[in-house]
């Protein structure tokens, strides 16, 4: 454990109260996760994900002080979540780690898989690509003599995690430069959100999709940042294709985000402030996405339809299954006409679960996670209406860059509403969300007052939602 606090890197310029927030949480997740599994095991992959990792931001252009900052504080915190939801599974048997999705990706990333290729892998289960690195993880660990267990499929789920949260640094650099206080307003929306929590502790494929998906977002970014026709343009083109094969062996339906990315960014250059000289390269974009729609449409149109339709409809049967017909998210948004779906999904996503206390139980961590994630959102939302207000007001504000991350902040919310109204595949989207909520500047007075207006008008229309649920309960 001293290994892992001189890891840390405390005389690198860090305060004092972020390093003691940091390591104070690792030893504290070492001790949950010790007493769950009863075995120092977990403590011990722990350490050498962490190093191996940390490592590398040293020696890599991967690495800079806020970075390293990111991984410390996101990886301590999801390891210590990875200690709860370990409790959950190990001493209050929750069913839905033990014998549902969670509990199929384990068995076949330790044992179902064994000997398959990913081809094989994705005609039997979903998910391939987080299987196939799950099982080279177990396997990698076992030559060394740990047991096949479910904290080593964890660890690489919490290191997903925080690797995305480095890349977040990374866009903080493209869009503001050498920005300390949006560094450290994006550490803090990283680690304290509930979704990132339930990826990194529960054994699903989540966060290697969040981690796939940033990157991809990453990549767009720094594309928009200096858009033009030639290498640029070459590269964002053929990083897209990876993300359309990555992204369709871990959750088929996904594969339609590099395609909305690149529509993304053709309106946004379209329509942001750009330099004259460079509207050439709106136009050959233009020709260059109509052209890749077209071809990918005629080849995966009908198959990506029938995907989403299945999943639309499976998703709706699972709602009407779990919840009784008077619930206020069946009565006002599953079972509703479509464009009504879409307006009232959008918000839904943001206020889910209702009651925010549903999740407060000793049964599912899923559940817990999911409701610490609404009331993070009852105070990210607010700074992500200001950063919409400030884009639409001011037109400096406009870049191609900023609108980006808007219409993909927004398409993606749209396309869960639309499909399956689920949060934790909100989640996979979540970055562009964080991003765009690092713009307004709260140590200015005007932006933290409006800050605050905006707080108690959203929390009281979430007092009115929890009404009007305790009405419907009661009728």
């Amino acid at each position: 454990m001293n290994t892992i606090r001189a890891a840390v890197p405390i005389r690198a310029g860090l305060s004092g109260r972020v390093n003691v927030v940091t390591v104070g949480m690792f030893y504290l997740a070492a001790i949950v996760n010790a007493f769950s599994y009863m075995s120092l095991a977990p403590i011990l992959v722990a350490a050498i994900f962490f190093l191996s990792i940390y490592s590398l931001l040293i020696v890599s252009p991967l690495g800079g002080l806020p970075e390293r900052r990111m991984f410390c504080r996101v990886f301590s915190v999801g390891f210590f979540m990875a200690g709860i939801a370990a409790i959950y599974a190990n001493q209050f048997q929750d069913a839905g780690q033990l014998f549902s999705d969670p509990a199929g990706f384990f068995n076949m990333a330790t044992s179902d898989a064994r000997g398959l290729s990913m081809i094989q892998i994705q005609v039997a289960h979903e998910g391939a690509l987080g299987i196939v690195l799950w099982r080279s993880v177990y396997d990698f660990f076992a030559a060394l003599g740990f047991e096949k267990a479910r904290y080593i499929g964890t660890t690489v789920n919490i290191t997903a995690v925080s690797l995305t949260g480095v890349i977040g640094i990374k866009m903080i650099r493209q869009l503001f430069g050498n920005d300390d206080y949006r560094f450290r307003r994006l550490t803090l929306l990283v680690s304290a959100c509930g979704l990132f929590w339930l990826f990194a502790g529960i054994h699903l494929r989540d966060s290697v999709v969040l981690l796939a998906v940033s990157v991809l977002f990453y990549a767009w970014l720094t594309f928009m940042m200096r858009p033009d026709i030639g290498l640029r343009l070459g590269l964002i083109i053929g990083w897209s294709f990876l993300g359309l094969l990555f992204l369709g062996f871990l959750r088929g339906e996904f594969v339609f985000v590099p395609v909305a990315m690149a529509f993304a960014a053709i309106i946004a250059l379209y329509l942001g402030r750009i330099e004259p000289r460079r509207r050439f390269v709106v136009h050959g974009l233009m020709v260059l996405g109509a052209f890749a729609a077209m071809t990918l449409y005629q080849a995966y149109g009908a198959e990506l339809q029938n995907v989403i339709n299945l999943r639309q409809a499976g998703y709706t049967d699972l709602a009407n299954a779990q919840q009784s017909s008077d619930s206020l998210g069946m009565t006002l948004i599953v079972n509703q006409p479509m464009p009504i779906r879409l307006i009232l999904g959008s918000a839904y996503l943001f206020v889910f679960p209702i009651p925010f206390w549903s999740g407060f139980q000793l049964e599912s961590a899923y559940n817990l996670f999911k409701s610490v994630n609404v009331i993070y959102l009852y105070f990210v939302s607010p700074l992500l209406l200001i950063a919409v207000i400030q884009l639409m007001k001011d037109k400096k504000e406009r870049t191609p860059a900023l609108l980006f991350i808007l219409f993909l902040a927004a398409g993606f919310t749209v396309s869960i509403a639309a499909t399956s109204l689920e949060t934790r595949h909100f989640g996979a989207f979540l970055m562009p969300i964080l991003v765009l909520s690092t713009v307004p500047d709260l140590r200015e007075f005007h932006v933290w007052r409006q800050y605050k207006i905006f707080f108690i008008l959203f929390a009281s229309g979430v007092i009115l939602v929890h009404a009007l649920w305790l009405i419907l309960k009661l009728l």
